[in-house]
């Protein structure tokens, strides 16, 4: 196995294909994952993500496809925490609040640190007072697709100084490859999820699950498209996903507490690749992670990241036929 490296624009796009053709695409833009191509039913080859053709398109639309999040995923109330007794600003990009980190690193270029075999590893370095957080912070991420088309990513960093970090990956997975996903079955393996208020901000309850809609203990449709919530996790695997248009199945592991489940309900209307329309639920996003707002909330998990401690955390995506 081998990894192609082609021109995207200014910035490059790498290919990691198995033995079968399944192929994933990554960009040193954002370190995005820009396709997932793998067999469905009949074993044609199916792109299970959403994703642009160039790099203007991924610069100036939201909504951050296939993109590395961080410094840090969700939502910060009030753009702002404390730590150590100091209050610490930081930039607001939703209202008053901060989604993914603020300007974040979704849109920054990523440098090459290795590609071997089937093995991508990106890096990029965010200065002190990045987006008003703390330290100097060294990142790594590295895309390993193995022959039984699993995609697992690995996630590393390092600071200078006491910081919060919490760090995912925002790709939106469409199994059909076509229409929208409120026909998908889906399975959630959390028994509590976090309410939020009109800014989607955590109110701090932890909630079960039971005898509601955020029931997805066992494999069902989605049928709305209005999630936009944390779930706590309970177990392993983390997720499964399930299109039975295509027949493909993809199950979602990880060490994170969390994900949060977003059915794509404000996506708006956009060209994708090969001139694809996007648009509500066309898609939707597992993002494994911390706890929302955490550094404003001690009850919940702690995602510090202490002065030259090691950050590190991996989830995969792994796809079959059934």
């Amino acid at each position: 196995m081998t990894i192609r490296k082609n021109a995207f624009g200014e910035y490059d796009i790498f290919t990691i294909e198995n033995a079968s053709g399944a192929y994933v695409r990554i960009l040193s833009l954002g370190a995005a994952v820009q396709s997932i191509a793998v067999p469905d039913k009949r074993g044609e080859l199916t792109d299970v993500v959403l994703g642009y053709d160039t790099p203007a398109e991924y610069l100036s639309n939201d909504g951050y496809f296939g993109a590395f999040v961080g410094r840090y995923a969700n939502r910060i109330a009030n753009a702002s925490f404390t730590l150590d007794g100091r209050v610490y600003k930081l930039t607001a990009n939703e209202g008053k609040n901060t989604l993914h980190g603020g300007r974040g690193l979704s849109k920054r270029r990523f440098e090459l640190i290795s590609a071997e075999n089937n093995r991508l590893t990106l890096g990029i370095t965010d200065p002190d007072g990045g987006d008003g957080f703390q330290g100097v912070v060294n990142i790594r991420v590295t895309y390993e697709f193995s022959d039984d088309n699993k995609l697992g990513i690995c996630y590393e960093a390092v600071s200078d100084a006491d910081t919060y970090l919490n760090l995912t990956n925002h790709s939106y997975f469409n199994l059909s490859g076509r229409g929208d996903i409120l026909g998908h079955e889906l399975m959630i393996n959390a028994d509590n999820y976090l309410p939020v208020d009109t800014e989607l901000i955590p109110t701090g309850e932890v909630r079960p699950v039971a005898g509601t809609e955020f029931d997805f203990r066992t494999l069902r449709e989605i049928r709305n498209g209005f999630y936009d919530h944390c779930f706590v996790l309970h177990g392993t695997p983390c997720a499964e996903l399930y299109s039975t248009e295509s027949g493909i199945a993809m199950t979602v592991e990880t060490d994170m507490p969390a994900v949060q489940f977003y059915a794509g309900g404000a996506t708006g209307v956009r060209l994708g690749k090969n001139g694809t329309v996007y648009g509500k639920n066309s898609a939707l996003c597992l993002e494994t992670q911390y706890y929302p707002d955490s550094p404003n909330r001690p009850d919940f998990p702690s995602p510090l990241l202490r002065k030259g401690e090691k950050y590190a955390s991996q989830t995969s995506y792994k796809f079959s036929v059934e």
